[in-house]
């Protein structure tokens, strides 16, 4: 035991040191004095560890470091978690003065494979559970995601569920199948990370791509698609009249898989149809939980051959007939002289009355025609688009009823073919 009168120096400040699980760690302790003192390391279990720099505990982990002479450190290495705890540096004085060191030992993150989910499979409508058991110090943050890994775009994890350890799905379906990420986290490098594979299983869904009716010719060759989304994989095969049809010199049968859309596509060539290739073709799809099937027509084409006709332009006549709208009719030369009636809205032109007993020529207009003439009228005729015949006058009476605007075209047409008559008498 130390003298009274010794001058000595002791810092009794309680320290705290953190250190990561694995780390090494030095708990300090001072003593400056003149005196010979006996220095002593005691453990949070109350178990003298060490007494100057001797250890006295079978724990080669342990040792008293003293770089100087003042210096009685407790060195650590690869710290444990159960080494958590209030150390004491003693001094044998009188009374015995202590300085206490907590040690503060953080775990890193750890996922225990053996009591956790690795690939859950399970049918659509079922819940899945899934379980990420970790450890750690401080206890960690699970948090979960989905990785959409059969995504076009590359898979972007997608954040889901409340933290924990155990995530519930409930009436899972096919988009549910896919890779889930539990990410560990408590603070204390480095975190870690494990993934689920969830698998669903389904019943086939047989899709046929538009158009469901194809036409093709004969003689030609056609293909029939299908896609079929089945887990697992379905038995496929395609059936025409309730047989199935199988690779020859007249079908081929392909299968492409899609494993990331877990579907396949059956497609169908038929070569050079026939008559009895045309009809009602079904694709079938099945598994242990179900089978879909879905039909498809193929139909013959047939060339049409479409006549056609070469359409002239109408003659620059004039319509009379209002009834017609196709046809242009030819007016014979009325008398000058005949009498017109009307009630202003309708105009009944008379022809006069000729007895047919009568020679024509009692009824013809003196002199004879005058070539100038003609061509005078023939021009006449091409302007109006009528027909006008000065000599024709063995007409029967005839009414029409025309509209006033033709009314006044023809009361031209006639004016103009009295000046003609008069102009060659």
């Amino acid at each position: 035991m130390a003298e009274s009168n010794t001058v000595m120096k002791f810092n009794t400040t309680t320290e705290h040191v953190t250190v990561v699980e694995g780390g090494r760690v030095i708990l300090p302790c001072s003593v400056d004095t003149t005196a010979e003192m006996s220095v002593i390391w005691v453990n949070p279990k109350k178990i003298v560890m060490s007494v100057g720099d001797r250890r006295l505990i079978d724990d080669h982990r342990i040792s008293v470091e003293r770089p100087y002479i003042k210096i009685w450190n407790l060195l650590i290495r690869n710290v444990r978690y159960n080494d958590s705890g209030i150390f004491e540096c003693r001094i044998n004085t009188n009374p015995v003065q202590t300085k206490k060191v907590h040690l503060d030992v953080k775990v890193p993150p750890a996922i225990l494979s053996q009591l956790s989910s690795d690939k859950v499979t399970l049918e659509e409508g079922q819940t899945a559970t899934l379980v990420c058991n970790v450890t750690g110090i401080p206890q960690p943050n699970v948090t979960w995601y989905k990785r959409n890994y059969k995504e076009l775009t590359g898979g972007v994890k997608e954040k889901i569920g409340l933290e924990g350890e155990v995530l519930i799905i409930h009436n899972v379906s096919r988009s549910c199948d896919d890779i889930y990420e539990c990410y560990v986290d408590n603070g204390v490098p480095p975190a870690v990370s494990k993934a689920i594979r969830v698998v669903v299983d389904y019943a086939p869904e047989v899709i046929i791509p538009n158009p469901r009716r194809m036409g093709q010719y004969l003689g030609k060759e056609t293909i029939l698609e299908c896609n079929i989304f089945a887990h697992p994989q379905a038995l496929t095969s395609w059936t025409k009249g309730g047989k199935v049809l199988n690779k020859s010199d007249k079908y081929d049968i392909e299968v492409y898989k899609n494993e990331m859309e877990n579907s396949v596509t059956l497609a169908l060539k038929i070569r050079d149809l026939t008559e009895s290739d045309f009809g009602r073709y079904e694709c079938t799809g099945s598994n242990f939980l179900g089978e879909d099937k879905e039909d498809m027509i193929l139909y013959e084409l047939v060339t049409t051959t479409v006549a056609t006709t070469k359409s002239t332009p109408a003659s620059n006549q004039l319509p009379l007939n209002s009834h017609s709208g196709n046809h242009f009719n030819t007016i014979p030369e009325p008398d000058p002289f005949s009498q017109q009636s009307g009630n202003g809205d309708n105009y009944n032109i008379g022809y006069p009355h000729h007895n047919n007993d009568h020679d024509d020529d009692s009824h013809s207009r003196p002199g004879p025609k005058d070539p100038a003439r003609s061509s005078l009228k023939d021009k006449l005729n091409t302007r109006t688009g009528t027909s006008i015949d000065a000599d024709n006058s063995h007409s029967d009476a005839l009414s029409l009823v025309i509209s006033p605007a033709k009314v006044m075209l023809y009361l031209s047409y006639l004016t103009l073919n009295r000046l003609l008559d008069l102009s060659f008498h």
